[in-house]
C-alpha cells in the first residue's frame, strides 16, 4: 500500500512533466497502431492462394517494366516443370485528354483468354461485380 502512494504522490508531483509523459506514450501507440495498419494493408494478400503461385518474368537486363521478354521465351518458359499456363503482358502509357503529365497512367496489353487461366481470381471479382 505505501508503494502506491508514494507512486501517486511523485507522478502528479511535477504535472508538465507527468502531462509530457502521457502525451509520449499516447504518441507512440498512435504511430504504433498506424504503422501495423499500414503493413497489414501491404502485406496481407486480399487476392487469395492463387497469387502465391504466380511468377512474373523480366529481363535481366532492365528493371524497365515497359521493357517486356522476346515472345520465343513463352515457350522456353512453358516446359519448365510446374508451369501450367503463360501469359504476356506489355505495359505502356496511356494518355487522358491531354499531354500533361497528371493525366498520364499506366495500361496493360495481353491475351485475355491466357490471362483470366493464370488469373483465376480475378474472374471471380469480375462475376461479383456484375
Amino acid at each position: 500500500m505505501a508503494l502506491a502512494r508514494f507512486v501517486a504522490k511523485n507522478a502528479f508531483r511535477n504535472k508538465r512533466r507527468s502531462m509530457l509523459t502521457i502525451l509520449s506514450i499516447g504518441f507512440s501507440l498512435l504511430l504504433l497502431t498506424i504503422m501495423m495498419a499500414v503493413w497489414r494493408s501491404f502485406y496481407i494478400d486480399q487476392l487469395g492462394t492463387e497469387s502465391a503461385l504466380r511468377l512474373i518474368v523480366r529481363p535481366r537486363v532492365s528493371s524497365y517494366l515497359m521493357l517486356s521478354l522476346p515472345s520465343c521465351y513463352q515457350e522456353k518458359i512453358m516446359v519448365v516443370p510446374g508451369v501450367v499456363n503463360v501469359t504476356p503482358c506489355n505495359l505502356f502509357s496511356g494518355l487522358y485528354k491531354n499531354d500533361k503529365s497528371e493525366n498520364s497512367f499506366a495500361q496493360i496489353g495481353t491475351d485475355s483468354h491466357t490471362f483470366l487461366k493464370v488469373h483465376p481470381d480475378y474472374v471471380s471479382q469480375l462475376d461479383s461485380a456484375d
